[in-house]
């Protein structure tokens, strides 16, 4: 018996067909619509094709949903219908109709952010608890603005299989050449230099670190000053003369923004042609963490106050045991299930993403996403995201008009707060101090 069969891989699949080829009996448990997992390995063909492989195979259809509303349902079943290649199957529910799909448009990402977030204070004001309400997105970099707006709004979160925007590993280098470039004298640079001076790689090992550490100690300097001072292989020596050179041409520059200095450093030390030679989905996501920083980077005049600032949001999401807002990708979010969904940044480009080697899985996650929620889902999208247009994903024109609202009673604008409705939400936020 293999349970989750639409996740196999070849290997695996090879495996079960040997163990099963004496007996000739395989009994095999999946959903085609859930295959979400390609990038591991996992080939949807396996399970659509094995009546082909298995002729005598008996199929047995689970069609009945035990989770989540008829509006939900209905949702999920049309986004999946376009997929031509699926296995037919149509799910119903005796749970009811439910409430119907909300989707609702902004003009920016931090708007999206705000309104999703004075929502969840609004359900968790008439009773709602704040771990049956999840907010999924596809791209882990678009967790940044909800963290803000969650951690503005004092609402308790936890990001699910993953960490906060500030404690990724790009973010961290990235944080760590802005205080390079600002204090290359100072002492405290020298994590930073111990974290950058081999990212990319420059020759610098262990013994060579403690070399100039020692260097540094004797004459009371900075890491960074006394990389140029402390007697490496010429190799070495070269490339971190090269890398301190670097920073100072950029931290004397004037009249740049914080964002293009942190553009300029990210590419002229190397850093971001290191992660574009890595065709790899997690260089990838730490390209699109790097381009979240940099805008937001631009909305700050000196880089004390971007460090303050990550240093503030990068602190715990939250305490053990409260009782928290998940947050987490679609991914993640496959076999888990919430009273009250979120789901921001259906746009074209980010949802199906613009460069997906997949489109097919694509309408897959669309599917897992709604089906997540079991009794509210709320689709959300914006005219703009990282300083480009965007527009609405094509997933919401699949959803039957019959099965969704533009709710919040405003269409596309961001709800108004001279509103009666919202004046009464004001009124219980602060009753919670949120």
């Amino acid at each position: 018996m293999a349970d989750e069969f639409q996740d196999v891989n070849r290997a695996q699949y090879l495996w079960l067909t040997l163990l099963s080829r004496t007996s000739g009996e395989l009994f095999c448990v999946g959903d085609d619509s859930q295959s979400i997992y390609s990038w591991r390995g996992a080939k949807v063909g396996f399970l659509r094709n094995f009546p082909r492989e298995f002729p005598a195979v008996k199929t047995f259809k689970l069609e009945e949903n035990f989770r989540s509303t008829s509006n939900i349902l209905d949702a999920s079943n049309a986004v999946i219908s376009f997929d031509p290649s699926r296995i037919e199957k149509t799910l119903f529910t005796r749970r009811g109709k439910g409430l119907p799909i909300e989707v609702l448009g902004f003009s920016y990402a931090t708007e999206e952010a705000a309104a999703i977030v004075r929502e969840i204070g609004r359900r968790a004001a008439t009773g709602v608890a704040c771990h049956d309400m999840a907010i999924i997105y596809r791209q882990n970099r678009l967790s940044r603005t909800l963290e803000e707006a969650l951690l503005h709004a004092r609402v308790p979160y936890e990001i699910i299989g993953d960490v906060g925007f500030y404690r990724r590993t790009a973010v961290k280098d990235a944080l760590a050449l802005l205080t390079l470039c600002a204090w290359p004298d100072e002492r405290r640079s020298d994590e930073a230099f111990r974290r950058m001076a081999n990212r990319p790689p420059r020759g610098l090992g262990a013994r060579g670190l403690g070399k100039i550490e020692i260097e540094a100690s004797a004459g009371g300097q900075s890491l960074c000053a006394a990389a140029t001072r402390t007697r490496l292989s010429p190799r070495c020596a070269v490339a971190l003369q090269g890398f301190v050179q670097i920073l100072r041409q950029i931290g004397c520059r004037e009249g740049e923004s914080l964002g293009e200095r942190l553009t300029g450093l990210l590419e002229a030390t190397g850093y971001l042609d290191m992660l574009r030679a890595d065709d790899s989905d997690e260089a990838a996501t730490q390209r699109e963490n790097l381009a979240e920083l940099i805008e937001l980077a631009q909305g700050f005049r000196r880089v004390e106050h971007l460090l303050e600032h990550a240093a503030l949001a990068g602190g715990a999401p939250g305490e053990k045991g409260r009782d928290r807002v998940q947050l987490m990708t679609m991914h993640r979010s496959k076999g888990l299930e919430f009273r009250h969904v979120f789901l921001p940044a259906w746009e074209e480009a980010i949802f199906p993403g613009a460069m997906s080697r997949n489109p097919g899985e694509e309408r897959r996650l669309a599917y897992v996403a709604l089906t997540r929620a079991m009794e509210q889902a709320t689709i959300t999208f914006c005219d703009y995201r990282q300083g480009g247009s965007s527009r609405p994903s094509r997933f919401i024109d699949e959803i039957p008009l019959k099965n969704r609202i533009s709710s919040w009673n405003h269409g596309r604008n961001e709800p108004r707060q001279s509103d009666g409705r919202w004046r009464q939400v004001d009124q219980e936020l602060n009753a919670l101090g949120l």
